[in-house]
């Protein structure tokens, strides 16, 4: 069975145990399991462990363990990695930690971003997703003169 692309963008509240559901359009790709971490821009990142580990095998090169801030974005990503099973509702427990980290209160978006999901305050998500849209025609012209 191909996985399926993790697209799309989808609003939540977390329950009074911090559990949050994957989408279920979403869910079959983590059948395995689902690590979830702290991610970039103050959101976090939830992976399929065999995504996960592809994430970690690309970056595993010289640059990653060698330098200082190769082994300081190694830590970011792995330090703070959960791994959870999906609960029989498809829900997720998000840490304490990483909602502290990506300052997610009871609102939250999750969004496909092709390979993985990214979990954002839904404040913080849309006031990302304003700036992203109204700057995308520069961003493309700019990806397109390198």
């Amino acid at each position: 069975m191909q996985r399926p692309l993790l697209v799309g963008e989808y609003d939540f509240t977390l329950d009074a145990k911090n559990r949050v559901a994957v989408p279920a359009r979403l869910r079959s790709a983590f059948g395995e399991g689902i690590y979830i971490t702290r991610w970039y821009e103050n959101s976090l990142a939830g992976f399929a462990p065999d995504k996960f580990q592809e994430h970690l095998d690309a970056r595993s090169g010289t640059e990653w363990t060698l330098s200082s801030k190769g082994r300081a974005e190694r830590r970011f990503i792995t330090g703070a990695a959960v791994w959870q099973a999906l609960d029989g509702q498809g829900r997720v427990t998000l840490p304490a930690r990483l909602l502290q980290y990506a300052s997610i209160g009871r609102e939250l978006t999750v969004i496909g971003v092709d390979d993985h999901i990214e979990l954002w305050d839904r404040a913080a998500w849309a006031a990302y997703r304003q700036t992203m849209e109204e700057g995308a025609d520069a961003t493309a012209d700019e990806l397109a003169a390198s």
